[in-house]
């Protein structure tokens, strides 16, 4: 299971459906906050909400008060149990949707989560409904669009490049991806890909602040009481690192604001800013295409 939202929320849940109008590409606008959230409007069941689209988060939810809203919404017998990026255990119960739909594009018979939170949007948009439809992020247009195979086909240039994704997939219930970078050419780590985090943010686990011979006393130190377990939090170590490059040597973000953080159980998670402009996510071939 992955993060939930860079606004410290992260929750569980799975999905099984089958797709309609999978020929066409759809185009969805989208919004973005100030930290650069990506914000789609979703139609679920009929009803019409503001979701977070997160890559990161690995399953999608629905908020309590939005859920309340939304007739034919069925429990199941099934819950799924996972664990923040910090480590806490969450647990959610499974409720079935008949149908939601992103522009014209729609899934039938998905499975979600369902959370009781006061939050401003009405859930989180994850990755399990794209394990086998590619989609672009166009940042600069502010749109997502959901290719067909001709799309995928003609938006491919010579001067493009990809940067390979690994993917992690618990059972079809949680997807998410990651792929491998290096800090200042000296540690080859793999990050999981996180647009739920924001813009400009690098996560690492704490431990690899030894790797760069930093003493973790003389940084900027904070630390941040979890959201869901009372008398639990974590250390955040804030320092600059001179330069993190994919793995391919085609994107390299120079002198940035890390953060290396006690019990983080990933080696980082990262937005996806940094990546470019343009790309398109391509979970079943591994690979992201960059577009220049």
């Amino acid at each position: 299971m992955r993060k939930f939202t860079a606004i410290l929320i992260m929750l569980l849940s799975t999905l099984t459906y089958s797709q309609e109008n999978s020929v066409n590409k759809t185009s969805i606008p989208f919004t973005l906050t100030q930290y650069g959230h990506i914000v789609i409007p979703v139609e679920i069941n009929g009803v019409e909400g503001k979701f977070i689209f997160d890559t990161g988060a690995g399953i999608n939810i629905i908020f309590k008060n939005f859920a309340d809203k939304i007739e034919n919404l069925q429990q199941t017998d099934n819950f799924y149990t996972g664990h923040r990026a910090t480590g806490e255990e969450l647990q959610v119960d499974l409720y079935n949707l008949e149908s939601l739909s992103l522009g014209s594009f729609n899934f039938k018979n998905v499975i979600t989560g369902v959370y009781d939170i006061d939050f401003e949007y009405d859930g989180l948009i994850s990755l399990t409904l794209f394990t086998k439809t590619p989609f672009t992020i166009d940042f600069k247009n502010k749109v997502i669009t959901i290719e067909s195979k001709s799309s995928l086909r003609d938006l491919i240039k010579d001067e493009d490049f990809e940067m390979p994704i690994q993917i992690t997939n618990d059972r079809n219930i949680d997807v998410s991806i990651s792929t491998n970078i290096k800090l200042n050419n000296k540690l080859n780590l793999n990050v999981g890909l996180d647009s739920g985090a924001g813009f400009d943010v690098y996560r690492f686990n704490s431990r690899y602040l030894t790797d760069f011979k930093i003493d973790s006393t003389l940084i900027k130190k904070v630390y941040k009481k979890s959201y869901f377990k009372e008398g639990e939090g974590n250390n955040f170590f804030i320092t600059k690192i001179p330069e993190l490059i994919d793995d391919n040597n085609n994107v390299s973000v120079k002198d940035f604001d890390a953060i290396f953080i006690e019990g983080l159980i990933y080696e980082g998670i990262m937005g996806i800013n940094w990546i470019g402009e343009k790309f398109t996510i391509d979970i079943e071939n591994q690979r992201i295409i960059v577009q220049k």
